[in-house]
């Protein structure tokens, strides 16, 4: 089943190279139960981490079901690890912000497993090892042989080939032999939960101006010739008015020039669009002066998501090794910072939109009261919807760098950190 064919494992360190493992070779057989015993730095966590595919030898080969390991790439060994091994780590190595019951969904999550399905999995696996009422609290407000038993529901939820438990603690080698009486209940449990018959009993189992003319503006304005006049002022009820009535004039001026007649030809001012035209130059020299302040703030939130998700990674590096022990791909652990700095931006974008919406409300008070003008001051929803798309792309892109050191993590170093 498994065959380490002369395995070896250097380790440089400065100028030297340290031979952690010399000419390693051995087979397994199906349901062996196999202790590996040494004093502490001979290579037994070294060989562990390379028979569970955490760690790459230097040379020789790891024979799998009959298939060589040489040409293994990344994806290969990630789902080796996700398939067929089920890791029981020394200390645990349980995510502390999620539930016992979702340490254990967590490979079957990796794996693709739907939800139900998983969720019934992890509970079966929970109640095997004694957890069933436990499955709700955190990895805190356990015993460490509690915790011990979670990281066994872990390791073995996923029905896998192989089981590796580090850093079991067994009598020292002077006593020359194996007692069982020296073992804690958590090492008795771990002894008794690779037993055939409960290996076997696991693994089975997102306008109203509408009518209004030229020659009835003129009367109303009282002109006494009203063939021939020389000047009238024409105050429109509202811009949709004022628009209609140029446009009027417009049209008959080109008519006249068309006909020859260009004294008929209205020649006019319209002094509300020489006001607005200054004012929209003002707001425009604004306008750009506010979105080169947005712009800098943009680039310095984007800098500041970048540093935060990058201090994320590192504050959560334990956990990295923990996704890649259980068969987590580089392009997963990818995939979870980039997915939260997706989230991050949404609800920033959905924050601001939020914010904006209800200063709206006192904006249109406060200019109806020192203007006495009542005017609706509102968000365009397609203004809206771009807004929140920048902000989420800009978070994407400045989380795209701790998420991509985050993927290149080894997960033998990660699983060390503290």
């Amino acid at each position: 089943m498994l065959e380490l064919k002369n395995i070896t494992k250097d380790y440089v360190s400065g100028d030297s190279t340290v031979q952690a493992l010399k000419g390693i070779s051995i087979e397994f057989r199906k349901s062996e139960f196999v202790s590996i015993l040494g004093q502490s730095g001979c290579g037994k966590t070294t060989l562990l981490n390379i028979v569970g595919g955490l760690d790459r030898y230097t040379s020789g080969d790891l024979v799998i079901n009959g298939k060589s390991t040489k040409k293994f790439k990344d994806k290969d060994w990630d789902a080796y690890r996700n398939y067929s091994v089920g890791f029981v780590f020394q200390n645990y190595n349980l995510i502390p912000h999620q539930t016992v019951l979702s340490n254990v969904e967590l490979a079957l999550t990796i794996s693709g497993v739907s939800r139900e399905e998983r969720k019934g999995r992890a509970i079966k696996a929970l109640e095997d090892v004694g957890l069933k009422e436990q499955i709700h609290k955190k990895p805190n407000q356990l015993s460490g042989g509690q915790m011990q038993r979670v990281a066994i529901a872990r390791a073995l939820v996923n029905n896998p080939d192989i089981n590796v438990f580090t850093g079991l603690a067994f009598p020292d080698e002077d006593s020359k032999t194996f007692d069982y009486s020296q073992l804690s209940d958590e090492q008795r449990a771990q002894l008794a939960m690779l037993s055939a018959e409960q290996l076997a009993e696991v693994m089975e189992t997102y306008s109203n101006n509408a009518n209004a003319s030229y020659d009835g503006n003129l009367e109303l304005l009282g002109a006494v010739d009203l063939n021939k006049p020389s000047s009238i002022s024409i105050y429109p009820k509202d811009f949709d008015a004022k628009d209609v009535i140029t446009q009027e004039i417009d049209s008959y001026n080109q008519k006249q020039r068309d006909e020859g007649k260009e004294e008929n030809v209205i020649n006019y001012t319209d002094m509300i669009g020489i006001m607005m035209k200054s004012v929209s130059q003002i707001i425009d020299t604004i306008s750009y002066v506010l979105i080169a302040f947005v712009a800098i703030s943009l680039v310095v939130s984007s800098i500041m998501i970048g540093i935060i998700t990058y201090i994320s990674v590192l504050e959560r590096t334990k956990e990295i090794g923990i996704l890649r022990a259980i068969g987590a791909s580089k392009k997963d652990i990818s995939r979870v910072f980039n997915a939260e700095t997706f989230i991050v931006g949404l609800i920033a974008g959905l924050l601001g939109i939020g914010v904006t919406i209800l200063l709206n409300i006192p904006i249109t008070k406060i200019i109806y009261a020192v203007t006495g003008v009542s005017v609706t001051v509102s968000l365009p929803v397609v203004g809206g919807i771009i807004l929140v798309l920048i902000s989420m792309i800009l978070t994407i892109i400045a989380g795209l760098i701790p998420a991509r050191m985050a993927s290149k993590r080894d997960p033998v170093e990660a699983l060390r950190t503290e």
